[in-house]
C-alpha cells in the first residue's frame, strides 16, 4: 500500500510539473489558449526561438537569417515573426504567423553560427505588413499546437498530449482515475471563472490518482492534487 501511495505522489507530481512548464510559457492574450475544456485544452506551445541578425528581401521567398535560442528551427515548421512597421510607433507593431519552407544551417552571421529561413508569408498580401518592417533584432517564435488532456491507453486513462499531426496520442504520466482524473479551470484576472480564452489569467489544473492497490478497507487507494498555473 505504502508503495502505491508512493507511486501516486509521484505520478501527481509529474503530471503538475509538465503541465506548470507548458502552461507558463503560453500568452493567452496572444491567443497561444486555441481551446479549453473542463477535461483537455489545446496551446500553442513554443518549441523554436530566434532573433532575426540578416534579412534579405531581393530574394523569393523572402529570407530571414536569425541566431537560434534552444532547439534548431526546421522546414515546415510553424513560426510568428515580428513586424515592427513603424519603428517610431508600437500601436502598429504585430505578429505574423506561416510556415518555413526550407533552412540553410550552415550559414553564419556577425561570425556565429546561425540558421537561414526561407518565409514566403513575410511580406506578402496575407501579412497585410510590408516586407521590410521585418527588421534586425526581430524575434521569431516556433510553435506546435498540442491538446493535453485525458487519454485511454491499453485501457489505462493517462495524463496525454496529442499535436495536431499525431496518428495517436502520447501518454505522459499516469494511469490517473478514468472519470475526472484529470480536470481543468480557467480564472480571469480577478479570480472569477471565465470561458473566453483570451481572459485566463490562471489555469487550475486537478490531477486525480487512483491505484488498483486496496487498503484494508478494501478501497483503492487513492490521491489528488491541485495547482494553479
Amino acid at each position: 500500500i505504502n508503495g502505491a501511495r508512493a507511486q501516486g505522489q509521484q505520478t501527481l507530481r509529474g503530471g503538475v510539473e509538465i503541465l506548470s512548464n507548458e502552461l507558463r510559457e503560453i500568452s493567452t492574450p496572444g491567443e497561444d489558449l486555441i481551446a479549453m475544456s473542463s477535461n483537455s485544452l489545446t496551446v500553442r506551445a513554443q518549441r523554436a526561438f530566434g532573433v532575426v541578425c540578416a534579412v534579405d528581401y531581393s530574394v523569393s521567398p523572402p529570407e530571414l537569417t536569425a541566431f537560434k535560442i534552444g532547439p534548431a528551427f526546421q522546414a515546415n515548421d510553424s513560426v510568428f515573426v515580428y513586424h515592427d512597421n513603424d519603428p517610431d510607433l508600437s500601436s502598429d507593431d504585430v505578429w505574423h504567423g506561416g510556415t518555413v519552407s526550407a533552412v540553410d544551417s550552415t550559414v553564419t552571421c556577425q561570425g556565429s553560427t546561425a540558421q537561414t529561413l526561407s518565409v514566403p508569408f513575410v511580406g506578402t498580401a496575407a501579412t497585410a505588413s510590408s516586407p521590410d518592417s521585418v527588421r534586425v533584432g526581430a524575434p521569431l517564435r516556433g510553435f506546435e499546437i498540442y491538446t493535453y488532456g485525458a487519454y485511454t491507453v491499453d485501457g489505462e486513462t493517462y495524463l496525454g498530449r496529442q499535436g495536431t499531426g499525431d496518428g495517436s496520442p502520447v501518454p505522459l504520466i499516469g494511469p490517473v482515475q478514468p472519470e475526472g482524473g484529470i480536470s481543468f479551470r480557467y480564472l480571469d484576472s480577478v479570480g472569477d471563472v471565465t470561458t473566453v480564452e483570451t481572459d485566463v489569467a490562471q489555469i487550475e489544473v486537478t490531477i486525480r490518482y487512483l491505484s488498483a492497490m486496496e487498503t484494508m478497507q478494501n478501497q483503492p487507494v487513492s490521491d489528488s492534487l491541485v495547482v494553479r498555473v
